[in-house]
């Protein structure tokens, strides 16, 4: 059964690897571990309203914790048949006195993590070649991890200045009163929203963790700034100006394409026709506001 156990722990090493693989480098990829924690996170919300704001940051602590326990577990499974032959102790410590998965749980975990303290150490020549490429592997997971925070804080970040752009130009009243006079730099703003709204489609994609993220201040929230950029776009479509009108014509655009990904990522499935732009943000300003504190 040796084989079998040391077989499954390679099976754990490889899933995790790959959903961080996916989750991180993958441009247009989801792991399924943090896909299914997000969304079962998120879905417990709808109830529990008080944890609303936390879904986001609490589903990625979770995560990685996941990715990190799956590490731990899987080389753990496979150091086991090899305890205690395959390693030399520190002369106050009996191997006998432990369970053999449980002393392998604490070498791969000390291990992992880099810490090393040296009192179990592999003396078959392979484990002492495996062991330091289970610390790379710990190393890069430590890495990767960091990078994925500052990933989502950026793409946060973009999400959050764009809405709150849109939702400044809505108060100034820019829908209504500057494109419908010619004025050349309502088209610039216009295409400047529409860029914008471009770059949060790619973070959806590149960082669809995003959408798990809820914000407290309305302004903020690009939930509720979509329906503002909707009218500006429709506004400007009906401008007197040609200018005004091609840069309407584009924010238009910008809006449909990002509508059409939520729906097919996230309120309705691939499977089905997305329909209207408008009721695909009444939905995402619906889910978004499901278990929200503000309310």
């Amino acid at each position: 059964m040796d084989w079998l156990v040391s077989a499954l722990g390679i099976a754990l090493v490889l899933a995790s690897a790959y959903d961080v693989f996916h989750t991180l480098l993958n441009p247009s990829g989801r792991g399924t571990i943090s896909r299914l924690i997000f969304a079962l996170s998120w879905r417990a919300t709808r109830r529990a309203r008080r944890l609303g704001l936390a879904v986001g940051p609490a589903s990625v602590v979770a995560v990685i914790a996941i990715w990190a326990a799956t590490q731990v577990v899987g080389w753990a499974l496979i150091y086991t048949p090899h305890i205690p032959e395959g390693f030399a102790y520190s002369h106050d410590i009996d191997p006998a006195d432990f369970v053999a998965f449980w002393e392998a749980v604490y070498f791969s975990g000390a291990t992992l993590t880099t810490l090393g303290f040296g009192d179990t150490v592999p003396i078959e020549p392979w484990l002492r070649v495996l062991a330091p490429v289970e610390a790379l592997a710990g190393f890069a997971l430590l890495s990767a991890s960091a990078t994925w925070f500052l990933q989502l804080h950026g793409a946060l970040a973009r999400r959050r200045s764009l809405a709150l752009r849109v939702s400044q130009l809505e108060e100034a009243g820019f829908a209504e009163s500057h494109t419908q006079t010619p004025r050349p730099a309502a088209a610039v703003i216009i295409e400047s929203i529409a860029e914008q709204i471009a770059v949060a489609r790619v973070d959806y994609v590149q960082s669809t963790e995003t959408y798990y993220f809820r914000d407290l201040d309305e302004r903020a929230s690009l939930s509720s700034a979509l329906h503002a950029a909707w009218r500006i776009a429709e506004a400007a479509l009906s401008s007197p100006d040609a200018d005004v009108r091609h840069s309407g014509a584009v924010l238009d655009a910008a809006l449909r394409d990002l509508a059409q990904y939520l729906h097919g990522a996230f309120l309705g499935g691939r499977r089905t026709e997305p329909p209207a732009a408008p009721e695909v943000f009444e939905r995402y300003t619906a889910d978004h506001r499901r278990g929200r504190t503000a309310d």
